[in-house]
């Protein structure tokens, strides 16, 4: 109940699906955008994959660092010092945590990788077709 979301009536729901240009892009096909807006929503994607490889690399180094801390807490209780090892195991049990919410993270604000790339390659089709279309009026 605290993360539910109040209900949308059907005008707002439509009214933020009609404002979100990806969703429309995916429905209607990029043959219904100009131009500029094409080259707009390219500029946006790229933005997004960038965001997307920084916020998983980040991640990913989250993930692994849970690795280190465990070996490090079991060379610590190996060696005899509890205290440290049971310090490195709540460190490790810390990054798993931050991984695990950053997966969901991911999951929540983007895509999955290959659906941006397929938006992004989808756009920049179009774009070289309307150039090679212009080029060829412009012979005619």
């Amino acid at each position: 109940m605290l993360f539910r979301k109040p209900e949308d009536t059907s005008i707002e729901r439509l009214e933020r699906e009609a404002n979100d240009d990806f969703r429309l892009l995916a429905d209607l096909g990029p043959e219904e955008f100009c131009v500029e807006h094409l080259i707009e929503l390219r500029d946006r994607m790229q933005w997004r994959l960038a965001q997307f490889d920084r916020w998983r690399r980040l991640n990913l180094l989250v993930g692994a660092t849970a690795a280190g801390w465990m070996l490090l807490g079991g060379a610590m209780a190996w060696a005899g010092w509890g205290l440290l090892a049971r310090l490195a195991f709540a460190v490790m049990s810390l990054a798993l945590s931050g991984f695990i919410a950053g997966v969901w993270y991911l999951n929540r604000k983007f895509d999955s990788r290959g659906e941006l790339e397929y938006t992004l390659r989808t756009i920049e089709d179009e774009l070289r077709r309307r150039a090679a279309k212009r080029g060829r009026s412009a012979h005619l």
